[in-house]
């Protein structure tokens, strides 16, 4: 083949993928839609449907699914849908790991499947194989979530993540098609704000698409320095990252528009976003079914009560994951349709954030990042970034890049708004430091923790 001939393959293939593409993100986005209008019996019946297929098909088709209902005794062929699921074992992101492989179906082509990692975050690696065009469908479920919040396919963004972009030799990437510009805060400061704020407003972005670490590191900047975007946006539309209350409060105060966020995964098992200006989510039934379960694999049905979020994904049939224990915990709203939207979706009042956004008291208690109530106004104004690290149960060290001078006067405010947490069994210590490093996409972690100290 000669290389003009290379080039026009490539050139075709190029073209009959985008149209795919297109194709499977317009089929998520008006799937997704249309599940707006289904009553309770409907998502009941979609759900039987898909989870007696997909439970079915994994005990007779992937190896580790077939061996592990094998040896818990699970008959896959007299599942019934919902009303068995808590029958079936729990796996968590240790099977990944260390059985991946076995997870994914045998005989599909590599030119069919999409590898990726996830767990950036948590610090634990998994690769999870799916097939090919899925992650254009979950955008246009992304982009249903965001269209009850106005957005538009066209609107212009600006995506903020804290990743290095060409290794760290360029400030911003325009995207494929001139609509979305992506901007790295790695080596955001108070000296180069300037040309970021002078870029984004170059650029006419509707919306900022944000990691929500990243876009708290601007805003702060922006706030400590007196400076604003000279384009107002629409607002800010956060995933990826916990959204913590105190940063809706920052992001609209210096940006104005409203706030949103929406919850997904690597793994893409469940996707859910928020009702307006509620932190309520509404999860899409169609992506996957949502439990809540104890620290005893018990399902958790009471309004309020805290579990573990745990997926099952109905779109990934290449390497399929039942009852999977994201290390993600909600609580349930009240029971029946939103007295809102009338929308019958599963709805979680709140999500607490991963296990790794906890500290551990002395006693073994979990105590989440949110109810720090020192994590605010006066110390962001001090700090770029900051990090706890936890080797020990009632010990933790709270890292943070300065911003300004730490004087003994500004180190000592810092200690006596933290000084609370000793009578609850942390004893805090502080320790200014040059840098803190970002994960691999770019996501910020609050909470490092050694394996020893478990909540």
């Amino acid at each position: 083949m000669s290389a003009s001939q290379r080039s026009l393959l490539r050139r075709v293939t190029g073209w009959l993928g985008g149209i795919q593409k297109r194709r499977l993100w317009r089929r998520g986005f008006r799937e997704s839609l249309a599940t707006d209008a289904w009553t309770e019996d409907d998502i009941r019946r979609h759900d039987d449907t898909r989870l007696v297929a997909l439970v079915r098909d994994a005990a007779t088709h992937i190896p580790f699914y077939r061996d592990l209902y094998n040896q818990a005794g699970v008959d896959a062929a007299a599942f019934r849908g919902v009303e068995d699921l808590a029958s079936l074992p729990t796996i968590e992101k240790r099977d990944l790991v260390e059985s991946g492989d076995r997870m994914v179906r045998p005989g599909v082509a590599d030119l069919a499947v999409v590898r990726h990692t996830t767990g950036g975050s948590t610090g634990t690696i998994a690769t999870m194989v799916s097939p090919r065009g899925l992650s254009s469908w979950e955008s246009g479920c992304i982009y249903a979530l965001w269209h009850r919040v106005g957005v538009a396919r066209g609107d212009r963004m600006v995506v903020l993540r804290g990743a290095l972009i060409d290794e760290g030799q360029s400030l911003f990437r325009r995207e494929p098609g001139g609509r979305s510009l992506t901007v790295s805060t790695y080596h955001l400061n108070d000296d180069n704000v300037g040309a970021v704020v002078d870029l984004i407003d170059g650029f006419r972005p509707d919306w900022l698409h944000v990691y929500p670490s990243a876009v708290t590191l601007l805003a702060n900047i922006l706030r400590r320095t007196g400076r604003r975007l000279g384009v107002p946006v629409k607002g800010v539309l956060c995933g990826s990252e916990m959204v913590y209350a105190w940063q809706v409060d920052l992001f609209r105060e210096v940006f104005g528009g409203i706030v949103y966020s929406h919850y997904g995964h690597g793994e893409l098992g469940i996707l859910g976003g928020w009702f307006k200006g509620r932190r309520e989510f509404h999860f899409l039934p169609n992506h996957g079914y949502l439990e809540l379960l104890d620290e005893a694999g018990r399902p958790v049905t009471e309004p309020g009560v805290v579990g573990e979020m745990t997926s099952t994904g109905y779109a990934n049939t290449v390497m399929p994951l039942i009852r999977y224990r994201t290390a993600d915990y909600g609580a349930w709203s009240d029971p029946g349709p939103c007295p809102d939207c009338g929308r019958s979706h599963a709805r979680l009042a709140e999500i607490e954030g991963r296990i790794q956004e906890y500290l551990v008291l002395a006693d073994g208690t979990r105590f989440p990042l949110t109810n720090i109530n020192a994590l605010h106004g006066m110390f962001f104004s001090y700090v770029y970034r900051f990090q706890f690290v936890q080797d020990a149960p009632g010990e933790a060290v709270l890292r943070f890049v300065p911003a300004v001078e730490m004087t003994p006067g500004r180190m000592e405010e810092i200690r006596q708004a933290f000084a609370y947490l000793g009578e609850m069994g942390l004893r805090l210590e502080f320790e200014p430091v040059e840098r803190i490093d970002m994960t691999r996409t770019g996501k910020q972690r609050l909470v490092v923790r050694s394996e020893e100290v478990r909540p």
